[in-house]
Protein backbone atom coordinates (compact mmCIF):
# COMPACT_ATOMS: atom_id res chain seq x y z
CA UNK A 1 0.00 0.00 0.00
CA UNK A 2 0.98 3.21 -0.61
CA UNK A 3 -0.40 6.52 1.04
CA UNK A 4 -0.94 9.83 -0.44
CA UNK A 5 -0.97 12.35 2.56
CA UNK A 6 -2.92 15.95 1.71
CA UNK A 7 -2.54 19.12 4.25
CA UNK A 8 -4.07 21.50 3.53
CA UNK A 9 -4.14 25.09 5.62
CA UNK A 10 -7.64 26.83 5.38
CA UNK A 11 -8.89 30.54 5.76
CA UNK A 12 -9.92 31.23 8.93
CA UNK A 13 -13.25 30.11 9.85
CA UNK A 14 -13.92 27.90 6.64
CA UNK A 15 -12.73 23.79 8.29
CA UNK A 16 -16.60 23.12 8.66
CA UNK A 17 -17.30 24.31 5.15
CA UNK A 18 -14.22 22.45 3.62
CA UNK A 19 -15.60 19.07 5.21
CA UNK A 20 -19.25 19.60 4.51
CA UNK A 21 -17.35 19.40 0.50
CA UNK A 22 -15.23 16.33 1.13
CA UNK A 23 -18.03 14.34 2.85
CA UNK A 24 -20.87 15.37 0.42
CA UNK A 25 -19.04 14.97 -2.93
CA UNK A 26 -15.15 14.34 -2.64
CA UNK A 27 -15.46 11.06 -0.65
CA UNK A 28 -18.43 9.48 -2.44
CA UNK A 29 -16.50 10.34 -5.35
CA UNK A 30 -13.42 8.64 -4.43
CA UNK A 31 -14.71 5.91 -2.67
CA UNK A 32 -16.96 5.18 -6.28
CA UNK A 33 -13.28 4.74 -7.74
CA UNK A 34 -12.32 2.36 -4.95
CA UNK A 35 -10.08 4.44 -3.15
CA UNK A 36 -9.75 3.87 0.52
CA UNK A 37 -9.67 6.75 3.13
CA UNK A 38 -7.13 5.79 5.52
CA UNK A 39 -7.75 8.76 7.92
CA UNK A 40 -9.11 12.36 7.85
CA UNK A 41 -7.68 14.65 10.83
CA UNK A 42 -8.22 18.33 11.73
CA UNK A 43 -6.34 20.26 14.31
CA UNK A 44 -8.10 21.61 17.65
CA UNK A 45 -4.74 22.62 19.25
CA UNK A 46 -2.08 24.32 16.57
CA UNK A 47 -2.49 25.47 13.54
CA UNK A 48 -6.18 25.57 13.53
CA UNK A 49 -7.23 25.66 10.25
CA UNK A 50 -5.47 22.94 8.82
CA UNK A 51 -6.34 19.46 7.94
CA UNK A 52 -5.13 16.11 6.59
CA UNK A 53 -6.29 13.57 5.00
CA UNK A 54 -5.31 10.29 4.01
CA UNK A 55 -6.06 8.04 1.19
CA UNK A 56 -4.91 4.36 0.76
CA UNK A 57 -4.06 3.11 -2.78
CA UNK A 58 -2.67 0.01 -3.68
CA UNK A 59 0.50 0.55 -5.90
CA UNK A 60 1.61 4.00 -7.61
CA UNK A 61 -0.15 2.61 -10.65
CA UNK A 62 -3.69 2.45 -8.59
CA UNK A 63 -3.20 5.73 -7.31
CA UNK A 64 -2.41 7.49 -11.13
CA UNK A 65 -5.42 5.66 -12.44
CA UNK A 66 -7.84 6.90 -10.01
CA UNK A 67 -6.38 9.93 -10.08
CA UNK A 68 -6.45 10.62 -13.66
CA UNK A 69 -10.52 9.12 -13.40
CA UNK A 70 -11.22 11.52 -10.54
CA UNK A 71 -9.95 14.50 -12.29
CA UNK A 72 -11.64 13.57 -15.38
CA UNK A 73 -14.89 13.54 -13.12
CA UNK A 74 -17.55 16.13 -13.78
CA UNK A 75 -18.18 15.80 -10.28
CA UNK A 76 -14.82 16.34 -9.01
CA UNK A 77 -14.20 19.27 -11.57
CA UNK A 78 -17.63 20.93 -11.87
CA UNK A 79 -18.89 20.55 -8.21
CA UNK A 80 -16.39 19.78 -5.81
CA UNK A 81 -13.00 21.63 -7.22
CA UNK A 82 -15.05 25.24 -7.78
CA UNK A 83 -16.44 24.90 -3.80
CA UNK A 84 -13.31 24.21 -2.21
CA UNK A 85 -10.37 26.22 -4.17
CA UNK A 86 -11.66 29.51 -2.48
CA UNK A 87 -11.04 27.83 0.97
CA UNK A 88 -7.74 27.11 0.41
CA UNK A 89 -4.61 28.75 1.57
CA UNK A 90 -1.99 26.24 0.87
CA UNK A 91 -1.56 22.57 0.02
CA UNK A 92 1.17 19.93 0.25
CA UNK A 93 0.89 16.47 -0.97
CA UNK A 94 3.00 13.60 0.12
CA UNK A 95 3.29 9.82 -1.63
CA UNK A 96 4.43 7.86 1.70
CA UNK A 97 5.12 4.18 1.97
CA UNK A 98 4.44 2.27 5.39
CA UNK A 99 7.01 0.40 7.67
CA UNK A 100 6.75 -3.49 7.19
CA UNK A 101 6.08 -3.08 11.03
CA UNK A 102 3.28 -0.79 10.78
CA UNK A 103 -0.09 -1.83 10.69
CA UNK A 104 -1.23 -3.23 7.51
CA UNK A 105 -5.31 -3.45 6.19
Amino acid sequence: MIYDVRTYDLKHGKVNEYMDAVREIALPLRQSYGVELAGWFYTIIGPITQVIHIWAYKSLAHMEEIKAKVDSDPRWTGEYLPRVQPLLVNARDQIMKAADFAPQE
